[in-house]
Formats: C-alpha cells, structure tokens, sequence
C-alpha cells in the first residue's frame, strides 16, 4: 500500500468581480430573482451577437500576472465554442478559450516553499444553475454568460493537505488583487480535482479520477483522502482504475461515479465565429500589473519576520487584509506587537463577530483601538473595562478618554482604595475562605470576583489577589 504516490491536479473556477455579464449587458448581481438577469445574448437566442467585457480582460490579465504566468501580447487569442449538453446550458455550446489560453506557465508558491506550477488560465462563460427538487429540478439562467476564469494547476500536489494549502492561498491572492470576491456560498470559486496514484519512480502517471460537487476546502481535502484510499485499495488487490468522474457525497464522506470522463475531442472545439480574435495590449499588462502590490505570502513572511507574531496569528492575519492593515497601523500607535495582536484576534474578533449579526459598521480608528490597549498593559483599565470600552467604541470611534471618564472605569490599583472591599469580601464568605485554607488553592478567585462585584468591576483583580492571600495567611 506504501509503494504508490498520490498525483492530483487542481481546475478551479472562479468569477471576475464585474458589474455585467461576459459577452453581454446583463448583470452579475447574485441575489437576484430566478431568470430575471438574462437576455436573447446569454441565452443563445438565434442571430444575437457577443460583445466580450473589457473589463473581464482587465481582471483576468490581472490574476494571470499574480500566479506569475506569462500573457502574450504579440501572439492573437480567440474563443472557441465547446460543445456539450446539459440542461443549464441553453446554447447546448460553453464559449471558452482552449488552444489559446490568456495565461501560461505560472507557479504559486505555498508556505513549505514547493511551487505548484500552473499550466494555464483561460477565460469562459459559466453555464447555469440546476436546482434540484424531490420529483423535478429547476434551471436559474441568472448565472449564465457571467465570467468565469478556469486556472489549472499542473499534477504537482502530492496530499490532500496540500490541495488544502494552495487553495487557500489561490483564494487569498484572487482576494488581494480584488479580482474575485471567491464566496464558495454563492459559487463564485468552484474546484474539481483531478487524482490518480502511480508506483513510486514510475515514469508514467496513473489512471486519473475528476471529482465534483465539493463545496468546501474542507471537502475537497476530505474527498481527496478518500479518494486517495480507494484507489490504494483497488490498486493493492489488482483491480484496475477507470478514468471517470465521481461526486462527493457530504453526508456518506464517499465518492460515487457519476459519468465515464469525457476527452477533449468529445467537445469539438471550433473557432467562436461570433467573435474576432484579439491581442492582449500591452497597456492593459502594465496596468493591471499596478494592482499586484504585496500578495499573502509576502506578507505571511514579512509578518513572521517582522513582528515576531505565532504562525497561527499569522494566518488569520493575511486570511483578512483589513485586519492586518488595521493591526499594522495599531502597532503604529502603540508599539506592543502581542499585545495588540491579542485584542485583535480576542475581543475585538469577538465584537466583529456580534456586529456582523446585526450589520453594524466598524468605525473605531487604529489610533483609539491602540489606546485601549496601551491602559489595558498598563493597568489603567481591567479587563472587564477594556472590553465595555471597546463595546462602547467600535461602531461610534468615541474619544476613549472621555468613555473611561463618563463610565468611570478607571481600575483601582492602590491597595487603600481596595482595602474596604477586600474586608468586606473576607467578612462575608467563611466558606471558600475555609476551603482555601483548607488547601484548595481556586477558591480565592471566588473571592476576587466578590470584590470585582463591590468595586463594580474597577478593581485591579491581581492586586486584589495578591492582598487577599497576604490577608490570608495571617
């Protein structure tokens, strides 16, 4: 079982962030009405003519030049027409790019340093929606014609894991750039995967095996390992692996055969004669070359570098580019890396979280955000205090100074402010004061939060601990 490798190839789908379709006017807004976006154009009506979207080619050349392929502009490009029937495509025809695909020979690079080479990127119109009841399924043409980019990775990825790793990545990049808003939920970045098995040193590939329906990275991670398993099985007692392709079932964690897989010619690609070839202008390349500023990667390093943060902080710091941007000019302002990164990924995650529930914008400044922070470390504000200020700033960008005063949350760290509280706390629980004495050491934080309670959570909790254990002991 040990003596075969896992070969697998990515073709993700993804969907240009225009405003109208690929080859006509309408438009690309996702929640929209069933059918209620279409036209003779990108229904396939007779004699309608395709007008292709500038800026499709604009936001296609842009992730060609990000995934570092090279795009010719002195060779012509053309669109050709694959052919094939299914119910969501009325036109019975894809306009695609096969022989001449926008972008080639580019590579993404992971975290480990592996560069997973990518053979093409090419441009094409989606088709449309299935939506499957229990008796009959439903078509939404809305998705028809609205562009869509396939970039297809070379047979480079050796684990689900690492499947995982460059989707993410891919993802992230498509992201950056501001090419794709890739929101799995609403199809807009799709993935079929392509996985076979060879013997170790063995020249020749195996049998490949597309898989579909994945909604997920996840999924595609867990099909990949299952898939990975099956053949290993098969190949361990003999039997041979068909070229075909298998959906995911979620719920089943398996693969099912869902067609034998068809090959290239089966499509009869010809020439769209509806539209002209074209050349790529060099004005566009250098264009779109202006948006590629520091991509994920660089940035994971240079975060790791520079700021000494965990990998697991880093992560979720280039996972979102607003909230790395929002940390680095936090840093600005107060200069405790950790620190700071800990509000961020803790309460303030936490604050985002519940206002995203409820549509509320974030207005809160780098610079106000640092400053709780900054009394937080310091001591001038507890950590109940902190938090009700941040509540109280992060959707109005209030002076922290004037909430800490009109609250009247400033923490109480002198002994003689605390000294009734703690008598009193001591005066009032014979039980958890027995229990500490008696040896279980957590019963003081019983205590502690008593005086929290007194003080109306303005007490300094760790003075208050180490007074109450002097206090104690005597």
């Amino acid at each position: 079982m040990n003596d075969f490798e896992v070969v697998i190839g990515l073709e993700v789908h993804v969907h240009l962030k225009t405003e109208s379709k690929i080859f006509c006017s309408c438009s690309t807004e996702f929640e929209s009405s069933p059918n209620s976006n279409i036209c003779p154009v990108c229904c396939g009506y007779p004699g309608v003519l395709p007008v292709f979207n500038k800026r499709a080619l604009e936001l296609a050349t842009r992730v060609c030049l990000a995934l570092n392929c090279s795009v010719d502009t002195h060779e012509p490009k053309y669109f050709e027409r694959k052919n094939y029937f299914y119910p969501d495509l009325p036109k019975d025809y894809q306009i695609s790019q096969y022989k001449k695909p926008l972008g080639e020979n580019g590579y993404l690079e992971l975290p480990s340093g592996k560069k997973i080479k990518i053979n093409r990127v090419h441009m094409e119109e989606d088709a449309g929606k299935l939506i499957h009841k229990e008796t009959y399924s439903l078509v939404d043409f809305n998705r028809t014609g609205m562009p869509l980019l396939e970039i297809v990775s070379e047979p480079d990825i050796t684990s689900p894991q690492e499947a995982f790793d460059y989707l993410t990545y891919l993802k992230l990049i498509l992201q950056y750039i501001e090419a794709s808003d890739c929101d799995m939920e609403k199809g807009s970045l799709r993935c079929d995967a392509n996985i076979s098995l060879k013997k170790k040193d063995a020249p020749e590939l195996g049998t490949k095996v597309e898989l579909k329906n994945m909604n997920s990275f996840k999924g595609v991670k867990a099909a990949l390992g299952f898939e990975a398993e099956r053949q290993k099985k098969a190949l361990g007692k003999g039997e041979k692996i068909f070229q075909e392709t298998r959906l995911w079932d979620v719920d089943k964690a398996k693969t099912f055969i869902m067609r034998t897989k068809e090959y290239a010619h089966d499509y009869r690609y010809f020439p769209e004669p509806d539209l002209l070839a074209f050349f790529v202008p060099t004005e566009v390349v250098a264009e779109q070359g202006e948006f590629i500023k520091e991509l994920p990667l660089e940035k994971r390093k240079r975060f790791l570098k520079d700021y000494r943060l965990s990998e697991n902080d880093v992560e979720v710091f280039i996972s979102n580019r607003w909230l790395a941007d929002f940390f680095e000019a936090a840093v600005k302002v107060y200069p405790q890396n950790q620190e700071i990164s800990n509000w961020l990924l803790g309460p303030f995650l936490e604050q985002l979280n519940i206002l995203s529930g409820n549509n509320s914008p974030v207005k809160i400044s780098a610079a106000n955000f640092a400053k709780i922070v900054k009394y937080f470390t310091e001591g001038k504000l507890n950590n109940l205090a902190a938090k009700k200020v941040l509540s109280l700033s992060i959707t109005t960008d209030e002076d922290i100074d004037m909430i800490v005063d009109r609250e009247k949350l400033i923490q109480l760290s002198a002994e003689a402010d605390l000294n009734t509280f703690v008598e009193e706390a001591i005066r009032e629980n014979p039980k958890p004061i027995k229990e500490y004495l008696e040896g279980k050491i957590q019963a003081i934080m019983f205590l502690v939060g008593q005086v929290m309670k007194k003080s109306k959570g303005k007490a300094n909790p760790k003075v208050v601990k180490e007074m109450l254990e002097r206090r104690l002991k005597t």
